[in-house]
């Protein structure tokens, strides 16, 4: 029996790190694997969904508390006896959980990167935390025995240069289920008539409302498409901590009429096909997997460059800076429309981004 403590899941539709994390647990679970979770808080529908697997969730301090969290991962590892410790984190912060594999003797200690940046509300705090962060990069790479990313760019944000550039490191890309992105003119028009946007040149985003995804840079770029163009219309889906400010932000520049901010949304699928065209101006990500999802509808994407260029996998999709201003992202929006979305260049990378690559890519790691 081989056994495996994965960390760190929040409640199972946290985003990203929670879906790739349930991937893996489906992916890799035998009778002679065992996959057991850390969290901060139990979530008791995710834990009768765990059962399935006869995997265990544990509960341990967060951050605020790493003496703590420090005690618990170690006596966990002590009782169950593991032979790996899979940790998929965003900031080195995380650092303690792979420091307690390390004391424990724990043979393979996985770090997996998912993001490329701090997402801290607060200026002055995302910029103590980005040092806290650089400082606990110095213990993480010492404690782990193995590396990887979402993306090359991931990786840089969690390790050393040397080790990501080295064949220590290895990329294993977000996963998509690619037909279930592929596009619908049936769906597209259902869409569009139950949003009432049937002649409207719609502009898209999915993601949470947070400093990473750029919402007040985005709607002063709509505004500008807007004032060239007066049927579009922006389709906002997500939530989180700058929804209420979003949402103030419209309605000070007095774009209701056009700005749909839908909320949390669980058929991001359909909704993609009903836009005309996707913006993601963000400050930073790891690998943004709704831009793969776009792409794979045949939407036409502009994104930030401080995304990684990983993210293109079509021809219909390009990145501007975040310095050029909201002019003239406006202007390469409307001069890049693409009226038939059936007709799709791709890239050769379409494939890395499968669930039968991931899953493939998963139960290599943990058979090493």
């Amino acid at each position: 029996m081989r056994k495996v403590l994965a960390g760190f899941i929040m409640d199972g539709h946290g985003g990203g790190v929670d879906n790739y994390l349930l991937n893996f647990l489906e992916n890799v679970h035998t009778q002679d694997i065992e996959v057991d979770l850390l969290t901060n808080n139990i979530d008791k529908e995710l834990e009768k969904y765990l059962s399935r697997y006869h995997s265990h969730i544990f509960a341990i301090a967060n951050l605020k508390h790493p003496i703590k969290q420090f005690r618990q991962v170690c006596g966990i590892i002590e009782r169950g006896q593991y032979d790996v410790v899979y940790l998929n984190i965003s900031t080195a912060i995380d650092c303690v959980a792979a420091l307690a594999a390390k004391r424990k003797k724990v043979r393979r200690i996985l770090v997996h990167s998912h993001s490329s940046g701090n997402d801290c509300e607060n200026p002055v705090k995302r910029e103590i935390f980005n040092a806290i962060h650089y400082f606990c990069r110095i213990f993480l790479f010492r404690a782990a025995t193995e590396f990887y990313g979402c993306s090359k760019k991931a990786g840089l944000w969690l390790f050393p240069r040397r080790i990501v550039e080295s064949e220590k490191f290895k990329t294993i890309f977000n996963a998509v289920d690619l037909g279930k992105y592929k596009f619908n003119p049936q769906v597209r028009n259902e869409v569009r008539k139950e949003l009432k946007i049937e002649n409207k040149f719609v502009v898209g985003h999915v993601g949470s409302f947070s400093y990473a995804k750029n919402h007040f840079f985005l709607i002063n770029i709509f505004e500008k498409i807007l004032a060239r163009n007066p049927d579009a219309v922006l389709l906002l889906a997500g939530d989180g901590v700058r929804f209420e400010k979003v949402k103030a932000l419209v309605q000070k520049k007095k774009l209701e009429d056009s700005v749909r901010i839908l909320g949390f949304r669980k058929d991001v699928n359909r909704l993609l096909q009903g836009m005309d065209f996707f913006l993601l101006p963000s400050c930073f990500e790891g690998l943004p997997t709704v831009s793969i999802e776009a792409q794979c509808t045949g939407l036409p994407c502009l994104m930030s460059d401080k995304i990684t260029d990983e993210a293109k996998i079509t021809s219909d999709c390009w990145f501007l800076s975040l310095k050029k201003s909201p002019e003239e992202w406006a202007k390469f929006v409307l001069t890049h429309k693409k009226n038939n979305r059936t007709q799709i260049q791709w890239m050769g990378r379409k494939e890395n981004y499968s669930l039968k690559e991931l899953k493939k890519q998963q139960q290599e790691l943990i058979m090493k």
